[in-house]
């Protein structure tokens, strides 16, 4: 269908003028009081939009129409296209003029609450602190899919109890206890005494030598017992912050020259934390990967190598030996010998010590204590504090990782500028924190709390923070508050920002807004692509992508570990590859973000040429072998199944249940997330499809069933096409012939038999199931046989797949989802955007300069 172009505000039709008309000529013969077919009766359509049946009504119209599905494709006598367009812009234009009367006073968007994340950044980027505080806030509703809708974001007295929790940890992270640390270069060798609980354990003997301070990884270390750098916890145990890590490896004795891969993970009391990353140790080359991180007290980091078990049996040695069997004397053992006959040989990562600097402290006191506190604020001893005022044990005797610190500090002002430097540092706060200039009254307003306190004998310290935190609490800052109709800087920076950097607006932001610039379309276009072009722009597209293709439900399931033991490092315990998992999602997030770099056209979401790949997830997808642990872009070969989202493992596992998969489930799934034509929901007694329900053989079979109920059959027939043709991957995301069983079907042939378990190779469990048919026919009569053909499909129709994301888009940036109303809008959106194939850094340009997102 040709592009649809909006029609200016002026122009628009009346409610009186509803395409009435085309409804009586091209609708009522299948949807009258006679046929009314899907139980639509189009010859009741009112012409009131403002009845909430008759909008309901109308705008099923709309987007059916829109979509192309209605009137059918397959019917010989269509409407001329210029009669479907004019209809269809008689019809947006109503919308819209009855939304903008709607709209007049409140506007589209209300007062929207910050999320968890958005909270979290904020406070981090107030003041400069790297604090978890996301675990102490309740989780935020989801609508439409995105955590950050107005409509989901309530408050209630839990919230409020829990912001003031968090303002606490917030405020107590920020403030300076002690002295500035002093910051120092470190080099840990392997062969430290302290190290000795891991390198000295009976299990990892064979597995890790010591080669005078270097480290050799034969194996992976035991589970309970990897190692963890003891000499950095206890730097860090006195010394918290930011600290520079850098790590020299190199592999050796592979057998083609390989490179191998390892892992550096933050880790607090031996466990491991949180993954850092995965990294290459190059052949007979030393290289350094360098890492920059804040760690809490007693934290430190654990290196791992990858898979080192799959590497040393492949090269022809044992898991159990130091070398190959022919070599080993008789009766040794290596638990019966702790102190083996011979050295262990064989592919190896080694690890040379390991060089940290830190804490890094770039001022002092740091930028978060300066703006609670003042420039001209003094760092002095607690104690001497305590003889003149109140001083809560928190500040007098704190404690950090159960240990008491010593000579604690707090701060004080001049005491002929005590006035004055209370009202400049709550002018900054709170300016910085509610996003705008503070007034004059809300200044006094909060400094009347800290003068209160003063007065019945707190500390200073106690004192501000409790206007601190108030100001923490407030509606102006938990709250992103627009006043309207059109809005000003101050509120387009904030919009902006929480859009595209999903915290609060930067110095660079902020001096324009003071000056009024953003309001001006080539200032406000100029900042949108600064700050696309920053790494920061990161955090937008794993945020997005979380909501918009649910990705936060990654982990939500667990592969089944007979059916798919590819999946696991180890099969025993459970423990999933590490590196594959990642890599699920971060080939989502580097191939997203390549496009909207390149300003690649929308087709290529569901259709590209490359992929971002790496070892682990060539192998996975049983493509042409890519070295090393790092994502890259790949072109793919000729006619290859994958390319787009929609063949992406992160995209078919959060679509599966970890043993099944479902047509409708992922048929669903893509229909709202990537087409935009969702199905509407289920009638009460329409039931559920499980693959194993008794009488029927195949999904396939049991979906035909379900059809056969006239209620089902309608949405049945948007939802199973696509549904099928992506049962041609498992929920790992691997393409397949055939479905995995443990029950019934034919065992595997001996030689496809073997698969690596994490520790050794072994005989899978899983039997031959039914053959998978993906052949599917699209609602207008097309044949489709495969996902090569239904990608095709999806590609010819770019404004469809534009109007979509835009659409998403414009719901991410404003926290209100687009409504037929809007639509006018999105038209513009999609015109402004057709020059660049609705280029992905294009349509991010117009949303932002479109009136849903500059207008409340």
């Amino acid at each position: 269908m040709a592009l649809l172009i909006g029609l200016p505000a002026a122009e628009s039709a009346s409610a009186d003028e509803l395409p009435l008309s085309f409804i009586k000529n091209h609708c009522w013969e299948c949807h009258d009081e006679t046929t009314k077919e899907g139980g639509f009766r189009a010859d009741l359509l009112g012409k009131n939009l403002g009845n909430a049946a008759s909008r309901k009504a109308w705008s099923r119209v709309l987007a059916r129409v829109q979509s192309g599905e209605m009137p059918p494709p397959e019917e010989t006598e269509r409407p001329a296209e210029s009669a479907v367009i004019a209809s269809l812009e008689a019809l947006k234009a109503a919308f819209h003029e009855e939304t903008q009367a709607r709209h007049v006073e409140a506007g589209r968007v209300r007062v929207r609450r910050l999320n968890r994340l958005e909270y979290e950044n904020t406070v981090r980027d107030l003041l400069g602190i790297d604090t978890s505080l996301r675990d102490l806030l309740p989780e935020d509703d989801l609508r439409d899919g995105f955590s950050n809708q107005t409509a989901a974001l309530s408050i209630s007295p839990v919230h409020i109890q829990q912001y003031m929790a968090a303002a606490d940890r917030a405020l107590e992270a920020a403030s300076v206890r002690q002295s500035r640390p002093e910051t120092k270069t470190h080099r840990f060798a392997f062969n430290h005494e302290v190290e000795k609980p891991w390198s000295a354990y009976p299990h990892n003997r064979l597995q890790c030598n010591l080669h005078g301070e270097d480290l050799h990884f034969f194996l992976d270390t035991h589970i309970e017992v990897p190692v963890a750098l003891r000499q950095f916890e206890a730097v860090t145990r006195e010394a918290p912050g930011r600290y520079r890590i850098r790590i020299m490896t190199e592999s050796r004795d592979t057998t083609d020259g390989e490179d191998l891969i390892y892992s550096v993970w933050v880790a607090a009391g031996g466990k491991r934390k949180e993954l850092i990353g995965h990294f290459d140790a190059l052949h007979r080359k030393e290289s350094v990967i360098e890492l920059t991180r804040s760690f809490d007290r007693g934290e430190t980091i654990i290196i791992a190598p990858y898979r080192m078990a799959k590497v040393r049996i492949d090269a022809g040695y044992s898991v159990y030996a130091p070398d190959k069997a022919e070599k080993i004397p008789k009766g040794w053992h290596f638990l019966n010998n702790p102190n083996p006959p011979i050295a262990t040989v064989g592919p190896a990562i080694v690890v040379k010590p390991v060089e940290i600097t830190g804490p890094l402290i770039e001022t002092w006191p740091p930028s978060g204590h300066q703006l609670l506190y003042g420039d001209v604020a003094e760092l002095v001893p607690a104690a001497e504090i305590a003889k003149t005022a109140r001083v809560p044990d928190s500040i007098l005797r704190p404690v950090r990782a159960y240990r008491p610190l010593t000579d604690p500090l707090t701060v004080r002002l001049p005491a002929d500028k005590t006035e004055e430097a209370m009202r400049e540092a709550l002018t900054q706060f709170i300016s910085r924190a509610f996003r705008r200039p503070a007034t004059a009254e809300e200044v006094e307003l909060y400094r009347a709390m800290a003068r209160d306190r003063l007065a019945k004998g707190e500390c200073l310290e106690v004192a501000l923070n409790a206007a601190h935190r108030a100001v923490l609490c407030s509606p102006e800052f938990l709250f992103l508050v627009e006043k309207g109709p059109k809005l000003n800087s101050h509120e387009l920076a904030a919009r902006l920002s929480y859009f595209l950097w999903r915290t609060t607006p930067d110095d660079g932001l902020r001096k324009l807004a003071d000056k009024g610039e953003l309001t001006k379309p080539a200032v406000l276009r100029q900042e949108t692509a600064r700050m696309i072009a920053s790494p920061r722009f990161s955090v937008f597209v794993r945020d997005f992508l979380s909501q918009w293709l649910n990705l936060r439900e990654i982990d939500a399931t667990t592969p089944d570990r007979d059916l798919f033991p590819e999946y696991f490092e180890n099969i025993h315990d459970g423990r999933q590859d590490v590196l594959l998992h990642d890599s699920l999602v971060g080939e989502t997030r580097a191939f997203f973000g390549d496009l909207v770099e390149r300003d690649l056209g929308v087709t290529t979401l569901v259709s590209a040429p490359h992929a971002y790949l790496n070892q682990r997830l060539a192998e996975h997808y049983d493509l042409p072998p890519v070295a090393g642990a790092g994502l890259r872009r790949v072109d793919l070969p000729a006619d290859c199944v994958r390319g787009g989202l929609l063949t992406q493992a992160s995209i078919l596992k959060v679509t599966a249940n970890g043993a099944n998969t479902s047509p409708v489930l992922r048929g669903v799934w893509l229909l709202e997330r990537i087409v935009g034509t969702p199905a509407p929901p289920p009638p009460p007694n329409a039931g559920s499809i499980e693959p194993d329900t008794r009488g029927s053989t195949t999904i396939r079979e049991q979906l035909a069933k379900h059809q056969s109920v006239k209620t089902c059959a309608g949405c049945h027939q948007k939802i199973d096409p696509p549904g099928f043709v992506l049962e041609a991957f498992d929920p790992i995301g691997r393409y397949r012939d055939y479905y995995r069983t443990t029950e019934t079907g034919q065992k595997i042939e001996i030689k496809d038999a073997r698969a690596f378990f994490g520790g050794n190779y072994g005989h899978v469990k899983y039997l031959k199931g039914a053959t998978v048919d993906t052949k599917s026919r699209l609602p207008g009569g097309v044949e489709i046989a495969d996902v090569r053909a239904y990608k095709a499909a999806l590609a010819a129709r770019p404004e469809l797949l534009a109007r979509s994301l835009a659409r998403k888009l414009v719901t991410f940036a404003t926290g209100v989802s687009v409504e037929v109303g809007d639509e006018l809008v999105v038209d513009t959106i999609l015109e402004k955007s057709q020059a660049s194939d609705f280029g992905l850094r294009t349509l991010i340009h117009e949303v932002v300069q479109s009136e849903l997102f500059i207008r409340k």
